[in-house]
């Protein structure tokens, strides 16, 4: 927020959501017990609300708010008709590692009792860290293995439905015993809709005014680089990503995260389709759609050109391979398999714009670039 007086309006919103007074006049007004949802500057997939004693947030399964997966209060009430109360902080288990860096952004890890597994998780508050070997890994090798996660003894598990299994298993430990949160964040479609669930955590965590602050400058930053780009005279070039697996490419639908960050940094993705998801189509007719792309960018675990061409020999006369303009997003990759770019760039987006604006205008001082490195 730049003005100066809506933040203090939304720092007293925060102090009354935690019941510490303020803004009593309007709350009075609303109704005691009626809740004020707080509207969200991106993310669609969670919301969170307040009344004159309690906190609230709702999870959702859709970008409409139609399908709810979790809906949990906190604060002076015991009991809230609908919604489950939020659950102690005492040991949380994170299955994935961007809410895992979430909540180490926001000094919130020493709860953490168990994740996912630890080899991904690339936080520099954890990586490489004694923190970090004291955790518990409860699907180090895909499926969520039941007895590790209740030796965890959770009270809250922090998850994604990715897997009917995995929430089949979660939700059936979970009786009684801990509390579930769905937290649907890589199906935001704006970059800054998968940062801003950094709030929502926040509020879980007690942290909602160290939260706020923080998005507030990550989106300031990365709204401030999108003026930037649209404020530059130079063409706008054309650009693909990913690369080919078995014959097939996928390839990010028109309202993808990835389209959007390719657009605010003053590129034209080349996408197939509408939607916020991806689509395959063949090696033969992504040569053919791709034959004039300027750059390409997002080249998997290939940081060499001779690795992509090794996949098909055909990618070699798409312009952008043939003029050298191949970026990976490896520069950050752990021998352990962590990379930055997932989690720390999922957090901080501003920072992968950065890079991709610096890629676009070709202006690539040696340390301009946070994740992003050349293909050679």
């Amino acid at each position: 927020m730049k003005n100066p007086f809506l933040l203090l309006v939304f720092t007293a919103i925060l102090a009354a959501s935690f019941g510490l007074g303020g803004c009593g006049e309007k709350q009075r007004a609303a109704g005691k017990n009626q809740i004020v949802w707080i509207k969200n500057a991106y993310a669609q997939f969670f919301r969170l609300g307040y009344t004159a004693s309690d906190s609230f947030l709702e999870l959702f399964a859709d970008e409409n708010g139609e399908k709810v997966i979790g809906k949990f209060h906190w604060g002076k009430s015991s009991h809230v008709s609908g919604y489950q109360p939020r659950g102690s902080m005492a040991r949380i288990v994170s299955l994935s590692s961007i809410h895992t860096g979430m909540l180490a952004e926001l000094s919130a890890h020493k709860t953490l009792v168990g994740v996912e597994s630890q080899k991904y998780i690339a936080h520099p508050s954890l990586s490489g860290t004694p923190e970090l070997k004291r955790l518990a890994e409860v699907a180090p090798d895909g499926p969520i293995i039941p007895e590790k996660l209740a030796l965890c003894s959770p009270t809250i598990v922090l998850g994604t439905l990715s897997s009917i299994e995995d929430k089949q298993t979660i939700e059936r430990l979970s009786l009684n015993k801990f509390s579930v949160y769905w937290c649907q964040n890589h199906l935001e479609n704006h970059p800054l809709g998968r940062s801003e669930w950094l709030i929502a955590l926040g509020w879980i965590c007690g942290k909602p005014t160290q939260a706020q602050e923080k998005f507030n400058r990550i989106r300031a930053d990365y709204e401030s680089l999108v003026e930037k780009a649209k404020a530059m005279k130079s063409e706008t070039p054309t650009v693909i990503t990913n690369c080919v697996y078995n014959g097939i490419w996928f390839v990010p639908q028109f309202s993808s995260f990835v389209s959007q960050l390719i657009r605010d940094a003053g590129g034209k993705p080349i996408s197939t389709e509408a939607g916020s998801g991806s689509n395959v189509i063949s090696i033969e007719k992504a040569v053919g759609l791709f034959a004039q792309a300027d750059i390409w960018i997002n080249t998997d675990l290939c940081t060499s050109l001779n690795c992509l061409r090794s996949s098909d020999p055909r990618v070699a006369h798409i312009k952008a391979f043939r003029q050298g303009r191949v970026y990976h997003f490896n520069k950050q990759l752990q021998t352990n398999g962590s990379n930055a770019y997932w989690d720390m760039g999922c957090i901080y987006p501003n920072r992968i714009l950065s890079d991709l604006f610096h890629i676009f205008q070709n202006n690539l001082q040696s340390d301009s670039l946070n994740y992003y490195d050349i293909c050679r």
